[in-house]
């Protein structure tokens, strides 16, 4: 058997780093902005019959929305 120790005990643990506690307010209000702007989108998605380019803005709509609640805001609230 080997008399060396195990490198990674001799490291210094790192603390868990536990996300501060946010504000609810500033999260409800990104709700409610992320989750309209995803309605909003399927809503102009559905307005196609008039113009077919309102289709292709719908869906960049429903695509932001989804970028920022998966993406931008979590980075955001770190």
């Amino acid at each position: 058997m080997s008399s060396a120790t195990d490198p990674h005990t001799q490291q210094p643990r790192e603390e868990a780093s536990t996300p501060s506690t946010h504000n609810p307010v500033v999260t409800w209000v990104l709700f409610i902005v992320v989750f309209g702007l995803f309605i909003a989108g399927l809503w102009v998605m559905s307005l196609y019959t008039i113009a077919w380019f309102l289709f292709v803005i719908g869906l960049l709509m429903c695509i932001l929305s989804l970028f920022l609640a998966f993406q931008a805001i979590p980075a955001l609230l770190r």
